[in-house]
């Protein structure tokens, strides 16, 4: 649960030191922000989760609802889609273990969480990344037996599997959206990503509020405190004035 949230000048501290870290290390370095009591335990909530917070956080810094850009894979067309913070909300996963029993395997696993996030390298391609994944989601394997079997010699089927079952578990971990075309009426579904979404609005976010602090120091001499300690409204107004 969203507890505080970062002020003008922490959100563009955060952007700063973000730019230069993977994406999971930048949210948990927001949710930490505004979760500070409960910051020890961030990176090992299940994505859902931390994807609940999230959105929780995104609603409270810039409104409850956010518009979605993409092409239509029929004809091409550039669309715009709004959609309310609240619709996005799903079922976010359990941190218990789950057990999946399948094919004469029994599978215990843990949802993944930012921790296993930030284990995976960018040029690790998707299949690697799955077997990583699953090496550290996964407690233990039985085969029928009952004989103990390690992670990576699960057959490929019963890995995709459990790979299945850990997405089932946690609904807020994959959000399907939506959208149709009102060119061509071609339908199709993607998938958002909240902590790669919010990044974005906060990147823009960022570059704006410092062209408006450059804007202002150059019409008053104010320094970036004093700009950043002004209310929206206010620092809006005064922007408008200096173009004047």
């Amino acid at each position: 649960m969203i507890t505080r949230v970062p002020n003008a000048a922490e959100l563009l501290d955060h952007w700063e030191y973000g730019l230069q870290q993977p994406l999971a290390r930048r949210m948990l370095v927001l949710l930490a922000a505004a979760c500070p009591e409960a910051a020890g335990d961030i990176a090992a909530l299940p994505i859902g989760r931390r994807d609940a917070r999230l959105l929780e956080l995104r609603e409270r810094l810039f409104g409850p609802t956010l518009t979605i850009v993409a092409s239509c894979p029929g004809c091409g067309e550039r669309l715009q889609s709004a959609f309310a913070v609240s619709d996005l909300r799903s079922t976010a996963g359990n941190p218990a273990p789950h057990v999946l029993e399948f094919d004469g395997y029994r599978v215990t696993f843990r949802l993944p969480a930012s921790i296993d996030l930030l284990a995976l390298s960018p040029t690790m391609d998707r299949r690697h990344a799955r077997q990583l994944l699953l090496s550290r989601c996964v407690l233990d394997v039985r085969r029928a037996d009952g004989e103990p079997a390690k992670p990576d010699s699960l057959p490929e089927h019963v890995a995709a599997a459990v790979s299945a079952q850990m997405s089932a578990a946690d609904p807020q971990m994959d959000v399907e959206l939506n959208l149709s075309c009102p060119s061509c009426n071609r339908a199709w579904s993607m998938t958002f990503d909240i902590a790669n979404f919010l990044w974005k609005e906060i990147h823009a976010w960022a570059k704006s509020m410092l062209r408006g602090v450059h804007g202002l120091a150059r019409a008053y001499g104010w320094r970036e405190a004093d700009v950043l300690a002004l209310s929206p409204t206010r620092r809006q107004i005064y922007l408008e004035l200096a173009r004047q």
